[in-house]
């Protein structure tokens, strides 16, 4: 029987001891296990009250075997993911973080992350009885042309006529920016459990990663006003995210339109914006996630040439089903 230790809060050995099992776990897997929100709390901390991290330890050197997270909202269920090292499964390691994660949830119940549709989660959460309440895409489009196949054709990102004269697309402004993107942020994503929920803290930690880069970072901007009207965050992976051997690949990280602008094109023109820096920096790839029910969503990444690539699902227990 394996033994979870849970805790508020990890010491510098302990994170940087998560950091390599799932890095580990990535590279074996061929999917990230932990979310980009999981890391920063890994590396950063939690505030207090809103994250409970699962530790499972082996047996016989002590050395971390396996790894959950939840993150907490008031009247809300926990939102966990866990990993176990490649060579501690099979001994019971993932049942003990599933068990441990949804016996200390708070009543609203636990969703917990399964990322890529492994096999292994997929059985894990049948016999755990959970059942799939949401799914995230993984889409997917070449932006340099490679043994034989296409680059996408990516067009110039015109405003259509009526928006022409009332939006300038500018590069993010660190510090002068952030509570202009925030309110915009917030309110483009007011119904998405975690997008919207970021803070001023939030922003800074992004901000302060090794990939982050301004000249990545699009926003409209009101020409009467001044204020920000939606944007389009880039971002780079080093590592190539499964896509490639290790050449860097884009990411459209996040775009997000002001409720009062939604219908206008402006999330299409952002979109290309973005897409053709990332083409312009002679990068070969670029991924992005969306919810699978946003079908608005995926019918534009459609339409600009993105494919399915993989999916991840997120499982609730009854109580947060």
């Amino acid at each position: 029987m394996s033994d979870v230790r849970t805790t508020a809060g990890l010491d510098d050995d302990t994170a940087a001891a998560v950091a390599a099992l799932a890095e580990r776990a990535r590279e074996h897997d061929g999917v990230a296990p932990l979310s980009e929100q999981t890391l920063l709390r890994v590396r950063h901390g939690a505030p207090a009250g809103t994250g409970r991290f699962h530790l499972v330890r082996g047996a016989a050197d002590g050395a971390l075997a396996g790894f959950g997270y939840a993150e907490r909202s008031p009247g809300a269920p926990d939102a966990g993911e866990f990993v176990v090292d490649p060579a501690a499964r099979r001994r019971g390691h993932g049942a003990a973080l599933l068990d441990s994660l949804t016996r200390d949830a708070g009543p609203a119940g636990l969703r917990v992350w399964a990322h890529g549709r492994l096999p292994g989660a997929v059985a894990l959460a049948g016999a755990a009885g959970l059942r799939q309440v949401r799914g995230l895409l993984r889409m997917r489009l070449r932006l340099r042309a490679a043994d034989g196949a296409p680059a996408a054709d990516l067009p110039a990102p015109a405003p259509r006529p009526e928006l022409r004269d009332r939006v300038t697309v500018r590069t993010f402004s660190p510090g002068a920016d952030d509570a202009a993107w925030l309110r915009v942020n917030a309110a483009a994503f007011a119904d998405h459990p975690e997008q919207g929920a970021l803070t001023a803290a939030d922003l800074r930690e992004r901000m302060a990663e090794d990939w982050f880069d301004p000249a990545g970072f699009f926003v409209a901007e009101d020409a009467g006003t001044g204020a920000l009207a939606g944007f389009h965050w880039t971002k780079t992976h080093a590592d190539g995210a499964g896509l490639t051997g290790g050449e860097p690949v884009g990411e459209v990280y996040v775009v997000g339109v002001d409720p009062a602008w939604q219908g206008t094109g402006l999330g299409r023109l952002l979109t290309l914006t973005g897409l053709r820096h990332l083409r312009d920096r002679g990068l070969p790839w670029v991924l992005l996630y969306v919810d699978e029910e946003n079908r608005s969503a995926v019918r534009l990444y459609e339409s600009l040439g993105f494919t399915l690539w993989d999916a991840d699902v997120m499982y609730a227990t009854a109580a947060a089903a």
